[in-house]
């Protein structure tokens, strides 16, 4: 009797255990309703492709497998700048970039991306902060609804979720030390999207060039400084020992707001629960992003400085200043042409307001 208890009680516990087991091993091994193939606007070293690579594996997990992502990086299956447009026309169905890649078409969507004036916190209030989200659980305010709109319009349908929201990016890795607004002047830069043209309106010279060339540039002398990405991403792409003076801006300055966008065709196959867990899942990536980012900058300063003998300082008061309302009087002149940056202004100044949540900003800074 006893030799049939203990196999009893070991096939019940077996049994159990089973139970409690199969249904966490079952989502990795059922066969996925989607495999999309992904392309990031980015090089696999790259610290912007990590953070979209996260946001797969926050899909992934958070559908319990039932979409899975082929996942490649930029130029694998078209260059970095045409991951927009490709998903768009149906040549892969996802992939994650920053809005500033989509401004050929939409040109406000760079307001999204590293455009001077906003934080990463005041960033996620203003574009995912709605008053009632307790109620509706919906991350849209009005001024992100803005985004999709002009996405889809210009873009055949193309769906946009959020992906990541970095730190604050670096606001200049450069050859030389920058102590005055003519030292700014006289140097030149690679910058793109919105960040490029405030600074082209600022008076400084400004070329354009994919990431992979620009560590190359600045060794050759071909430019004397930088902006590209957050800080713990651009220091293993060379960015330190090639610029031995490293800026931070005293002022705002956005950081990148990168996206998961998926065709609209395939999009609309998607059933609504698993429409649903994908959007949650993509809002989650963006939270967790953040915090992700300043962890890894702090660590990454360090090696900047004892590694690559970098000097990393705040850019003068005056020079932050100077850019800074830069930005606003060419937003302000820019806003006449553009429509979607008129009505994207009127946003942030209604959310910015000193009777408005602009009252509080300055308790969120010294939180930070």
């Amino acid at each position: 009797m006893k030799g049939k208890r203990a196999i009893f009680v070991v096939a019940m516990a077996i049994l159990l255990g089973f139970f409690f087991i199969s249904p966490s091993m079952a989502w990795q091994e059922q066969k996925p309703e989607f495999v999309w193939k992904c392309q990031s606007g980015w090089p696999r070293s790259s610290g912007l492709h990590y953070l979209q690579m996260r946001t797969l594996d926050f899909i992934e997990a958070w559908t319990k497998g039932r979409v899975k992502f082929e996942r490649y990086s930029t130029d694998e299956i078209v260059p970095g700048y045409e991951v927009w447009k490709a998903v768009a026309e149906g040549v892969i169905p996802t992939g994650v970039a920053c809005t500033c890649y989509a401004m050929s078409r939409v040109w406000a969507s760079g307001m999204y991306c590293s455009s001077p004036g906003l934080g990463p916190v005041e960033k996620l209030a203003f574009y995912h902060g709605t008053p009632d989200v307790a109620k509706t659980k919906d991350f849209r305010t009005p001024v992100w609804k803005q985004l999709e709109q002009s996405i889809a319009k210009s873009f055949n349908g193309l769906v946009v979720l959020p992906s990541a929201m970095q730190s604050t990016e670096t606001f200049l890795y450069s050859t030389k030390p920058i102590n005055s607004i003519d030292d700014l002047k006289k140097l030149k830069i690679r910058s793109v999207g919105i960040r490029g043209d405030v600074f082209k309106h600022a008076g400084v010279s400004c070329v354009g060039m994919p990431a992979g060339e620009v560590v190359a540039a600045m060794d050759r002398g071909v430019i004397d400084g930088a902006e590209f990405a957050n800080f713990f991403g651009d220091i293993p792409l060379g960015f330190a020992a090639a610029a031995k003076y490293i800026y931070f801006n005293p002022y705002n300055a956005q950081p990148s707001n990168l996206q998961f966008f998926i065709n609209e065709k395939e999009w609309a196959k998607v059933p609504p629960d698993l429409k649903k867990l994908i959007e949650e899942a993509c809002f989650e990536s963006e939270k967790w992003s953040l915090a992700e980012c300043l962890f890894l900058d702090i660590l990454t300063m360090k090696r900047a400085e004892q590694e690559f003998k970098a000097k990393i300082a705040i850019i003068p008061m005056e020079v932050g200043k100077y850019i800074n309302d830069k930005a606003l009087e060419f937003y302000n002149i820019k806003r006449k042409e553009v429509p979607e940056l008129d009505a994207y202004m009127k946003e942030y100044e209604a959310f910015f307001a000193p009777d408005n949540y602009g009252k509080y900003v300055p308790f969120v800074k010294s939180l930070l």
